[in-house]
């Protein structure tokens, strides 16, 4: 349906849960694992070609379909679960699955995550409830950077504008008439336009859409024409290519003939106007198998369709399709398969990096931060941004919580903060895009807070994007709680022992399958192939350096493998902070050899000073420089060339240093 991104873990690795827990890793299907064959089916004239590298999503919906089967480019299965939807699908560049469900009384919206290694009890949260206006969903779409889910709402003729990261019976943040009832819709954010296909043959137009979300109203409508003068009846898939400037769309015709759709090709798409447009392309006939080509996605110069009532559904490719002639013409490759209802194809490419994880300081990124004072003062929600330079701090969002705590980020952008909120306990504020919001919104955002949770007193929090799985480290429990990262209300988690000893923070390397954990006694705990065991039976090794006191913020290099890890020393002094590194991070069990030590001058006249370490809590690194979230002396420092420069060692300044209040928690925020 939608393009999207390949997660970085291989979508082939058996990722295999402790039996007794309740989280989403699952492991891959072989190929035939659903009774399918894996090799392809019928082949069109020319055979079957050489495609591009790329992992495929298809939807069935029939009375006893329901199934997601994830499959290879040349259809090879992988996987196949249910997600408890039925219509169109979108997989997010975080790694999860958004599935339209109209098989109730009222419409729902599923997030999944794991969308690649997923089981079918795999966790998700849903939008579901009479304030949703929810009816018939069909086809979806996301914008991430706005942090929306755009849903076409079959039988009220409109679109419904969620936040991605909502749950629950929330009313749509917006909401888009339209002239007839939709089927499917996509966005290009280049050209800042929403295409929609709509059952009566039209296709609605929101021009400059971020600019309003859509609230100034449809600005071009336009039927389509083929070459012998038929006029488009019942739109449905609809996908934009952005290099020819493209649309593409199907018709289904009459709902029940199984013969009679259509494939359009336009050009000028961005210039349209409203009225009649003559198709540059059309397919049709009985050598296309379309009958209700109900969604379709463009791949490159190829769009795959889903085509489910001829022959009893198919996926259909047509190749070069921005030059062929169109016609009376078979598909170039045709995949037998049950029903499809929607399809998602997702290319590979290189890799999105998780927060954490970074390696390149060339990527564009800012700092986001975290403020720790007492409850109720002007900080204690507040997420700052701090430019990489360290020469601007300004507020950017307010959580509406007391006393937040840390701040990770998935991939898409979206943040979790956990908080431990005087009046209604601790727990963790999910919220989409914050960096185009102001504040917290309960129809756009969700929490996790309940007894279930075991949350106590929440401090670091890190994200294994790839595995879906939220790491709080609790000093209360004095324990790490894993959570799924679709997690939503009173969520239970699993508790990963760390041998009684609080943690404060910790790293998850998917380089070498280790999370870190930095424990305030000044050890380390490593728990290794962390992907298939999620910790049980606690860590595979102790990390022991010399005169260490009470560890807090922790990140791992993978290029150089080394752990760097902060101690805050007495958490009433000021000036006994350090920075230590650890080499051969990987390896390394018991007592463990230090690299560098970085300290400050100490002494009454040391501190209060933003250059000074005292309780270096938190800290982000960007492959090349390391930022420090200072908090007993009220600043965020940088040292420049951090690993590489020998003259950062011993007694040390900061390379550059702001005051900040309080601040408790530091992440890169990379611009995509």
């Amino acid at each position: 349906m939608k393009s999207a991104y390949k997660c970085l873990f291989d979508r082939h690795k058996l990722v295999v849960a402790v039996a007794t827990t309740s989280l989403i890793l699952s492991g891959c299907a072989l190929e035939g694992d659903d009774g399918q064959k894996g090799e392809p089916g019928n082949q069109g004239r020319d055979g079957t070609p050489a495609f591009s590298p790329a992992t495929l999503f298809v939807a069935s919906n029939s009375s006893t379909d329901r199934a997601v089967r994830v499959r290879n480019e040349t259809f090879g299965l992988l996987n196949t679960y249910e997600t408890g939807g039925n219509e169109g699908i979108v997989v997010s560049s975080a790694g999860a699955i958004i599935q339209a469900d109209d098989s109730g009384t009222n419409g729902r919206i599923i997030t999944a995550c794991n969308a690649f290694d997923r089981k079918t009890s795999g966790h998700s949260y849903a939008i579901s409830g009479t304030n949703t206006g929810l009816v018939n969903p069909k086809g979806v779409e996301t914008i991430p950077n706005l942090g929306l889910t755009l849903v076409a709402n079959n039988g009220q003729s409109n679109i419904l504008i969620f936040g991605s990261a909502a749950s629950g019976d929330v009313a749509p943040f917006a909401t888009l008439g339209l002239t007839n009832d939709a089927w499917d819709l996509t966005y290009d954010g280049k050209t800042d336009t929403l295409f929609v296909a709509l059952v009566d043959g039209s296709v609605a137009v929101f021009d400059r859409f971020a600019e309003n979300e859509g609230q100034g109203g449809i600005t071009r409508l336009f039927w389509i024409e083929d070459a012998d003068g038929e006029v488009s009846v019942n739109l449905h898939g609809i996908d934009y290519d952005a290099v020819t400037d493209s649309l593409v769309v199907s018709d289904v015709g009459q709902a029940s003939s199984a013969d009679d759709g259509k494939l359009y090709v336009l050009q000028n798409a961005s210039s349209i106007p409203s009225g009649t447009v003559k198709a540059a392309t059309t397919w049709k006939g009985s050598e296309t198998r379309l009958g209700n080509p109900v969604d379709l996605q463009i791949t490159g110069t190829d769009v795959r369709i889903a085509e489910k009532a001829n022959a009893g559904g198919a996926v259909l490719v047509y190749r070069n399709i921005f030059e062929a002639a169109g016609g009376n013409v078979a598909p170039d490759v045709i995949y037998d398969t049950p029903a499809p209802e929607s399809i998602a194809v997702v290319p590979e490419q290189p890799s999105l990096v998780g927060a954490t994880d970074v390696v390149n300081p060339q990527l564009p990124y800012q700092l986001l931060a975290t403020s720790n004072p007492a409850p109720g003062s002007r900080t204690s929600g507040a997420i700052f941004s701090v430019d990489r330079n360290v020469a601007q701090l300004e507020t950017v969002f307010d959580t509406t919580q007391d006393s937040i705590e840390n701040i990770t980020l998935d991939r898409q952008g979206t943040a979790y903060v956990n908080f431990n909120n005087a009046v209604n306990g601790p727990g963790i504020a999910v919220f989409g895009a914050i960096v185009e919001r102001d504040e917290a919104d309960p129809q756009l955002d969700r929490i996790i807070q309940g007894d279930n949770t075991q949350l106590i007193s929440p401090k670091g929090i890190e994200l294994a994007d790839d595995l879906g799985v939220l790491i709080v480290s609790d000093t209360g429990t004095q324990s790490i709680l894993a959570f799924s990262a679709c997690a939503a209300g009173n969520a239970t988690p699993i508790e990963i022992d760390t041998g009684g000893i609080a943690p404060w923070d910790s790293d998850y390397a998917p380089s070498v399958d280790t999370l870190f954990v930095a424990l305030t006694n000044g050890t380390i705990a490593a728990y290794d192939q962390f992907s298939q065991t999620l910790g049980a039976g606690g860590p595979s090794r102790t990390i022991e350096p010399a005169n260490t006191v009470n560890f807090h913020g922790i990140r791992y290099d993978q290029t150089s493998d080394t752990l760097i890890v902060t101690d805050v020393g007495s958490a009433q002094d000021n000036s006994d902070g350090a920075i230590l590194t650890i080499p051969q991070a990987s390896n390394v069990s018991g007592p463990a050899a230090v690299g560098k030590r970085v300290t400050s001058p100490t002494g009454p006249l040391a501190a209060p000073n933003s250059s000074t370490l005292g309780n270096p809590v938190d800290i982000a690194f960007d492959g090349k420089d390391l930022f420090v979230a200072e908090k007993a002396n009220d600043g965020i420092q940088v040292y420049r060339d951090f690993l590489t420069d020998p003259s950062i060692n011993g007694v040390n300044a900061p390379t550059d240093t702001i005051a900040a209040t309080k601040p408790e928690s530091l992440i890169l925020s990379i611009k995509r």
